[in-house]
């Protein structure tokens, strides 16, 4: 995705050397000066996110201390996004931690795709960029010609990104209601309260991971006599038989971006991100 933003733009990229050192830590080394520049630091924070994360803040870091004018600390995937608020006694908010580090490497903006909440980057005092992927992920819903399709959003959380996918494909948007346990970590959803009967249905989430939340939204759906059923997503973690499991529930297609290595078909958010540092500059 670098290199393909770096063509957009017309811009210079800057070669990475990284390893991962015998006793685990990581190493970068940027192979070409950036002095006096403004630099576009691109790390999405995928598997192994503990390393992709560290990586980060060394290249921001990096940037800074061999004389960049200015750094962008562009993450397509913010990972531990979903730890945006405490629910148990004694539990960390890693999403806030993870913007401390981010700005304390010396990063100058951040820009991501489809944070999680607006609480997943809270407590940021440099500017902010939260690009939506929905226009890019419509033209690949447009092209199975879903236009008019009903988004459902799996959870209420869920329902301003439904509503943004909406629009582009003239649909309507609608949610559904899950309640999880915060020990067991169990999902419930409730049966759908809106009118899906012989309609193309688009469920639409920011991250799928095990594909839990997504197969029971199917199943529930189903009863109710869709013509078409398809899972669009924005990052496509896909953790074990994910992928399977939401076929077999009864999708026709998953759909991703490629904000991260993934086994589903995708759609490139570069533009997207290229167009924001357009803006930016």
């Amino acid at each position: 995705m670098s290199r393909r933003v770096a063509e957009l733009l017309h811009s210079r990229i800057v070669d990475v050397e990284s390893k991962v050192f015998p006793d685990g830590e990581s190493y970068v080394r940027l192979t070409a000066p950036v002095r006096g520049e403004e630099v576009a630091v691109i790390q999405t924070l995928s598997r192994p996110q503990d390393t992709s994360t560290i990586q980060l803040l060394q290249l921001v870091s990096a940037a800074k201390e061999h004389g960049a004018i200015k750094a962008i600390a562009v993450v397509p995937y913010f990972a531990y996004a979903r730890q945006d608020k405490r629910f148990l006694e004694g539990e960390v908010v890693t999403a806030g931690l993870l913007v401390r580090l981010i700005k304390e490497a010396g990063a100058d903006a951040f820009m991501t795709v489809d944070a999680h909440s607006v609480n997943s980057t809270k407590g940021f005092t440099i500017p902010v960029m939260n690009v939506d992927a929905s226009p890019v992920v419509s033209e690949k819903l447009l092209e199975m010609k879903l236009n008019g399709a009903s988004v459902v959003a799996p959870d209420e959380g869920a329902l301003d990104r439904a509503r943004s996918l909406a629009k582009f494909l003239a649909g309507e948007a609608f949610s559904m209601r899950k309640s999880r346990d915060r020990t067991t970590g169990r999902i419930v959803m409730a049966d759908a309260d809106f009118d899906v009967s012989g309609k193309n249905v688009v469920i639409y989430d920011d991250v799928i991971s095990t594909g839990g939340t997504v197969t029971e939204g199917i199943k529930i759906l189903r009863r109710h006599n869709p013509s078409r059923i398809v899972v669009a997503c924005v990052h496509a973690l896909m953790v074990g038989n994910a992928l399977d499991r939401i076929l077999a529930a009864g999708s026709e297609e998953i759909i991703a971006t490629d904000t991260l290595p993934t086994t589903v078909k995708t759609v490139s958010v570069a533009p997207l991100i290229a167009e924001e540092l357009s803006r930016s500059a």
